[in-house]
């Protein structure tokens, strides 16, 4: 869909699908850069699709939320009435992981760089952020034993899905059926109904949700993985309302790269 068709074309875009993969196993230093660098400033590729301004405005129409409920800043107001209480507490909870964070960064670079060191290699500038995931992967193979890619096969995204919907299954009774004939938003996204046994009735079962399964990376999908909710669950129907309509529509939704064969997952992405 690029309008790359030959057999030696290969197109590597900047979700985070397709960049990270790259970035851990292409030996090629000089593209990696160029793709760390087209990736880590894809926000200002494209003047646009500049939104500098809104954010800007965002940011004040924040401040002034805040000044209206009587507190000096957006983050005293956002935190008021959660666990961390105030802005405060929430930096120094950063503060920490990062002091922890940069410990384990750093023992994790004298690693690579013993490896370069005993490989005889020498990087121009030292590791950068470009080589990292290059090199932390060497470094997993020669002194672990552990190479990821051996372990995808056994982790393909419809053996994972399964296996989420068998333990759903043991655990809350829910079964999935899909609907091919139901038609989503996208050609990628399968529809499953989620059905449990009656509870006056075991041997019938009905309709508690409706799951929207949106697993692949395309343009202008936004990156990461998470939940949406198109509909809530709700009993509070109107009178002579359909029942359908209290029915909740949720959607998992993932980036993972699509291939012509079956899409193989590293453990990270089966976990999420």
């Amino acid at each position: 869909d690029r309008g790359h068709e030959g057999a030696d074309e290969y197109v590597i875009t900047l979700g985070r699908s397709l960049v990270e993969p790259f970035l851990t196993y292409s030996t090629r230093r000089d593209l990696r850069k160029k793709a760390f660098d087209a990736w880590t400033s894809r926000g200002e590729l494209s003047e646009e699709r500049d939104n500098l301004a809104i954010a800007t405005k965002i940011l004040r129409l924040r401040k002034r939320q805040a000044n209206l409920m009587g507190h000096t800043t957006f983050s005293e107001y956002q935190t008021e009435d959660t666990m961390a209480q105030n802005p405060e507490n929430v930096m120094n909870l950063c503060m920490d992981v990062w002091k922890r964070a940069k410990e384990a960064a750093d023992k994790e670079r004298a690693m690579m760089e013993s490896f370069l060191s005993e490989k005889g290699d020498e990087l121009e500038g030292g590791i950068q952020p470009w080589d990292w995931r290059f090199y932390a992967e060497q470094v997993r193979q020669a002194n672990f034993n552990f190479d990821e890619s051996e372990l995808k096969p056994y982790l393909s995204l419809d053996a994972v899905t399964n296996a989420v919907f068998d333990v759903s299954n043991k655990l809350y009774g829910l079964k999935y059926v899909k609907r091919d004939d139901i038609k989503a938003y996208h050609k990628d996204v399968n529809v499953y109904e989620v059905r449990r046994a009656k509870k006056d009735s075991p041997d019938e079962d009905e309709l508690v949700a409706i799951f929207l399964h949106d697993n692949f990376s395309r343009a202008h999908k936004s990156s990461g993985a998470w939940m949406s909710e198109y509909r809530t669950q709700t009993k509070n129907l109107i009178e002579g309302a359909d029942p359908i309509e209290g029915v909740p529509i949720v959607s998992n939704n993932n980036n993972f790269a699509k291939g012509s064969g079956a899409t193989l997952l590293s453990f990270d992405d089966g976990t999420t």
